[in-house]
């Protein structure tokens, strides 16, 4: 990515780029000091006193009125200001001064900016242009001096502070690459005039650069010289740290690594499923995976279905879980069943999640790949990916783990991550028939024990343990007949000659008939389903029996194994090879696609209410009419209709797959435009455009007929990318939308209205609002014109196009449409739209400075969400709030709102409010003198805001830097003084 020439510099003189040439004596010194001074914390506001204790030295030269000269000198600089291309903003608000650009048109940011770059490529592995990179960088630092125009001793505080935080480094990393592509002499070139006191790691790039330049002797004096005087500093730390570094160096010859520190607000995950109760056999295979595991890398532990490779793979993480301090992650990637293949977007999003970072921070999918990357890298975590299908169904995954464990199980061999990768393979083959028997001994009890028949009866389960633990349960459950008569009844039915295939399903069946005939009706119903787990409720309405009847046939099926309980009493799930022989079962087509049928339409129906539930204001959408009963779960609040959207997201994505391939085309096109945006308000981006291109699939089988049912598929798949940031996708599909809706028959201006209004909000995201605006105002007035259905849509097409204005700072016209939304939502009783606006308002407010108004909106707007138990948006608010108290100097309310929207945001995942109202608080008790707390507020807004905003992560890392460098802090705190006991998020 190539920068742009700076328009503003602060390295040197402060200077400004008019056309092609840098101005660096536009004015005298005062006027470009205060410049600097500005350009050095752009955009944000410094104080009068604050802002001359940056320009005027100590040593007297302070004018007798320094508030009255500042407000003079910003007046020239306006002038100054006036002659390049781009005028910037100096602002002159309640006593403080803020300059308005843009961080990266500075020299000294885009140093910065350089060297972030540089550092991802590091990660990535490409070395050479990282370097060319971090030499670019250097090459705008030059040898200047940082802000040569201010001689006070608060510029110099902070010079020293970019020297030790910043600069040093830079040189640190450009030494780094330096070493690793062999330039040991430009190593030493660096270094020559640098202290290294000043960064004891340029000390060991130096030890490093002389011993790969055999140097020995010279790199021993060195070393000597460094470590008498870090024992005469009394700085025994440094002086062991250096000792171990040089001993490693001497006996290898290369730098030793080290472990990188924890990122700061990380949890130690533990995603492991329960262990197995008893465990037997493969003894070997454990010291296998013991060897293999010593090291960072993967393994993959392959055999045959329900041979227990998971079972092997839980139970080996289990006892060893106390080699991984980074903690265990897991995910069932459901490769070898009917339903929905895991992909790798949601596995990164669990994984994220398991590590304390809510995914839904951050919008794009890369961005979250590249997330979870930096946060394992360098921590020894352990890795479980289990029932792969393919190599390409984890090829982006496993780079992720670099520094990680990985143990991946499957069926098939992966033969594919050989050429890359070189993973060790475990095999799991069926057990041997001691261990085996000893399974059977343990389920069926001490009749079985030394027995000639167990022999014969482990050779039925051909050493398989889900098919031993079946005919375990199988025998166990009829205690009073002998073994001897299971053996003659598997003989009679020739089970014993049957090859692997074909015993367990012999076995399978023998635990089905054993059951009565509910049981055996539910088991061939469960099969049709292609979901990973189903409900009571859903069985009930595919069977056509009495909820009662089929929730004790479940129960009995699970009793026998056949059947496993899924983290909810009435969800229940089915092993793979169990699924296989429940679906064979089903061999009349008819049958089959009734019960379908029947699914679907229960699925529809219940996405139908849940949407009506949901949003209860807007258009409905077209659904086929049906004078079925499909049971549809009737929703007592919004919360209910959600949570049943998230805990079936799985089911109906397979069942819109299902619907597409058996030809019910348009349960695969309404399905999808039910609970699209409800899985939206969740984050779960990736699985609401499997969803929609399912439906879209479907929807070019009914032909022409479905052109508008098309359009709108192409509409929400549009209005998710941009919700993910792929601006140009999103507008790609929104085209797509408009023109079918253009060919459509009926009226569609409705449609076309939506497609405009998605369009505008494109174009402001992209920069171009004035276009942005334009767009907002037709697609205003088309939506006008279409009737009084759209009344209610307007609000949010007013709402939109009054943030537009505000982006372009036409803060009146702004106004104007919020307070015409205001005014709609509550004419149609829309008391969400209503809370929705009010905030908007309170936030206007807030930024045009009037904070008497924007205090009423907000707490108006409060009122209404905590009555709507809307947990996120009232957290944003308060988080609001507390901006506008701490700008009116009420500092306990503003701490009480912020705290209040930390405990809220944090437990709804409103992450950038979160950061904001942490952000507040630093502010709040540093002033109170509550500097630790301070500390750590500004920590846990950093990580934050470095997923979510670049420019105020670098405005959050420099206050942090500044804080802890004045009071030396040490790094370690018993307890939270950001929060109050007991209101820790989640709780």
């Amino acid at each position: 990515m190539a920068l742009v020439d700076a328009r503003f510099m602060i390295l040197g003189q402060t200077g400004i780029r008019v056309g092609d040439a840098v101005d660096r004596q536009w004015g005298p010194l005062k006027l470009r000091a205060m410049l600097g001074a500005l350009l050095a914390q752009p955009r944000v506001s410094l104080p009068a006193a604050e802002l001359a204790d940056w320009v005027w030295s100590d040593d007297g030269d302070l004018p007798r009125n320094p508030v009255q000269t500042l407000y003079s000198y910003s007046w020239r600089i306006r002038r100054a200001l006036d002659s390049m291309q781009d005028r910037v903003e100096l602002v002159v608000a309640n006593g403080a001064y803020r300059l308005d650009v843009d961080r990266r048109s500075v020299d000294y940011f885009q140093f910065r900016d350089r060297l972030e770059r540089a550092r991802g490529l590091v990660r990535r592995g490409d070395h050479q242009q990282a370097l060319d990179v971090i030499r670019g960088a250097f090459s705008l630092w030059g040898d200047q001096r940082l802000l040569e125009d201010l001689r006070s001793g608060r510029a110099d505080a902070w010079r020293h502070r970019i020297r030790l935080n910043v600069l040093l480094p830079a040189y640190d990393l450009l030494c780094g690459e330096y070493l690793v592509l062999g330039y040991y002499p430009e190593v030493l070139e660096v270094l020559e005039d640098l202290d290294h006191k000043e960064h004891p790691a340029l000390l060991k790039r130096r030890l490093e650069a002389l011993y790969r330049l055999s140097r020995t002797e010279e790199a021993t004096e060195l070393f000597f010289s460094a470590y008498k005087g870090f024992k005469a500093d009394v700085n025994d730390a440094a002086a062991d740290d250096l000792r171990e570094f040089h001993d490693h160096l001497k006996e290898y010859g290369i730098a030793g690594s080290r472990q990188r520190e924890s990122v700061a607000g990380v949890l130690v995950p533990e995603q492991l499923p329960l262990d197995v109760p008893m465990f037997v056999g493969h003894e070997e295979k454990f010291t296998e995976l013991d060897t293999a595991a010593a090291n960072p890398g993967v393994v993959v532990i392959d055999g045959v279905g329900g041979v227990g490779k998971t079972a092997f793979a839980v139970h080996w993480s289990h006892t060893r879980r106390q080699q991984f301090p980074g903690g265990v992650l897991f995910a069932d990637l459901q490769g070898f069943s009917d339903s929905a293949i895991v992909d790798a977007s949601f596995v990164v999003d669990r994984f994220l999640q398991g590590l304390g970072v809510p995914p839904d921070r951050i919008a794009n999918p890369d961005h979250r790949m590249a997330k979870l990357q930096s946060v394992l890298s360098g921590r020894e975590v352990l890795v479980v990916l289990d029932n792969v299908r393919n190599t390409t169904q984890i090829h982006s995954l496993l780079p992720l783990f670099s520094s990680s464990v990985v143990i991946v199980t499957s069926r098939s061999r992966l033969s594919g991550l050989s050429a890359r990768l070189a993973p060790q393979r475990i095999s799991i083959g069926p057990l041997s028939m001691d261990d085996a028997g000893a399974l059977l001994v343990d389920r069926i009890g001490g009749r079985a024990r030394d027995r000639v028949e167990l022999v014969e009866l482990t050779r039925v389960c051909q050493g398989l343990p889900i098919v031993l633990k079946v005919l375990a349960n199988h025998i166990a459950t009829r205690p009073a007949v002998p073994l001897s008569e299971f053996v003659k009844h598997f003989r009679e039915r020739d089970v014993l000659d049957l090859g692997a295939t074909h015993g367990p399903r012999a076995v399978f069946m023998q635990s089905l008939r054993a059951l009565d005939s509910d049981a055996g009706v539910l088991f061939r119903t469960i099969g049709a389903h292609p979901g990973p787990s189903i409900t009571v409720g859903l069985a009930a309405v595919m069977a056509e029996l009495p909820r009662r009847r089929v929730h004790e046939a479940m129960d009995a099926l699970a009793e026998a194994h056949l059947l496993e309980q899924a983290g909810e009493l009435d969800r229940f799930k089915l092993h793979d090879l169990l699924r296989e022989f429940s679906a064979g079962l089903l061999e009349d087509e008819q049958e089959r696609s009734a019960l379908e049928l029947r699914m679907l339409e229960h699925y529809l129906r219940t996405a139908e209410r849940a949407d009506q539930m949901m949003f209860s204001t807007r258009v409905r959408v077209p659904t086929p009419d049906s004078e079925q009963d499909a049971g549809a779960i009737e929703f007592e609040s919004a919360a209910a209709a959600h949570h049943w959207c998230s805990a079936e997201a799985q089911n109906l994505l397979a069942s819109v797959r299902l619907a597409f391939h058996a030809g019910h085309y348009e349960h695969a096109v309404s399905i999808p435009q039910l609970v699209g945006e409800i899985w939206l308000r969740q984050g779960n981006t990736v699985e609401v455009l499997n969803l929609l291109h399912a439906g879209l699939a479907a929807a070019k089988f009914l032909g022409a007929s479905a052109e508008e049912e098309s359009s709108a598929l192409l509409l929400q798949i549009g209005f998710t990318y941009l919700l993910r940031q792929e601006y140009g996708r999103a507008e790609h599909h929104v085209h797509l939308a408009h023109l079918g809706f253009a060919r459509a028959e009926g009226d569609q201006s409705l449609a076309i209205a939506t497609c405009l209004h998605t369009g505008a909000r494109i174009l402001v995201a992209t920069g171009s609002i004035v276009m942005g605006i334009d767009s907002h105002e037709r697609a205003l007035l088309m939506l006008r014109q279409s009737g009084s259905e759209a009344r209610s849509m307007e609000i949010g097409f007013l709402y939109r196009a009054g943030e537009a204005y505000k982006h372009a700072f036409e803060y009146a016209r702004a106004a104007s449409y919020y307070h015409q939304a205001l005014a709609l939502a509550r004419e149609v009783g829309d008391e969400a739209s209503e809370a929705t606006v009010l905030h908007l308002l309170g936030a206007l407010n807030f930024a045009r400075e009037h904070a008497a108004e924007a205090r009423g909106f907000a707490e108006a707007s409060l009122l209404k969400y905590a009555r709507l138990h809307a947990v996120a948006l009232a957290g944003e608010v308060c988080a609001l709030l507390s901006e506008i108290e701490l700008e009116d100097g009420r500092l306990f309310e503003a701490k009480q709102y912020a705290r209040q929207a930390i405990r809220l945001c944090g437990r709804a995942g409103a992450s950038l409010h979160e950061a904001t109202a942490l952000h507040v608080l630093s502010r709040i008790l540093e002033r109170v003198a509550q500097f630790d707390g301070a500390v750590e507020a500004l920590e846990r807004a950093h990580v934050i805001f470095a997923d979510l905003d670049r420019e105020r992560a670098e405005v959050i890392a420099a206050e942090l830097r500044e804080l802890q460098v004045e009071l030396a802090l040490p790094t370690a705190r018993s307890e939270s003084p950001v929060l109050e006991p007991g209101c820790e998020p989640g709780s």
